[in-house]
């Protein structure tokens, strides 16, 4: 047998050399790496999947949203429904992104509700969101219907 301390293979000195050791568990109980809020918001929001997975429920999904948008700041959830509508071509996600800004005054929100609610489904996406009560609300509000009114 050769002698592996000699011989190393790429995979091996890059292993001892450069890769973090896990720090936190996935919902399989598997060793991950913890993100920040930011990377888990834009992680959760770019696959756009608001339904039953294999390790999580659709609810736990919506749970987990939701606390991302308030741990990190209203640009960036902005600036993340933008995106997946955008580039992403998604409907629900954005749709929860903008309703989930109604809930924290942000100065963004007509701007972004502008370039997300870029047609009827979306807006109808948008106002069954609010309506549902998910995000802490059973009601438009006159901020958000001001702005379903004129867009």
């Amino acid at each position: 047998m050769v002698n592996t301390q000699l011989f190393q293979t790429l995979k091996t000195s890059l292993a001892n050399t450069f890769l973090p050791v896990a720090d936190t568990a996935n919902f399989s109980g598997a060793p991950a790496y913890k993100f920040t809020p930011e990377h888990k918001l834009v992680q959760y929001a770019a696959t756009g999947c608001l339904n039953a997975t294999y390790y999580a429920s659709a609810e736990a999904q919506l749970a987990t949203v939701l606390d991302l948008t308030k741990e990190v700041s209203p640009l960036f959830v902005a600036q993340t429904a933008i995106y997946c509508r955008e580039r992403g071509y998604m409907k629900d996600m954005p749709a929860l992104l903008v309703a989930a800004l109604t809930m924290r005054n942000a100065t963004e929100l007509p701007r972004t509700f502008k370039r997300v609610m870029n047609n009827g489904k979306m807006l109808r996406n948008f106002v069954q969101i609010l309506r549902s009560g998910a995000i802490g609300r059973k009601s438009l509000g006159s901020r958000p219907k001001k702005l379903v009114q004129t867009g």
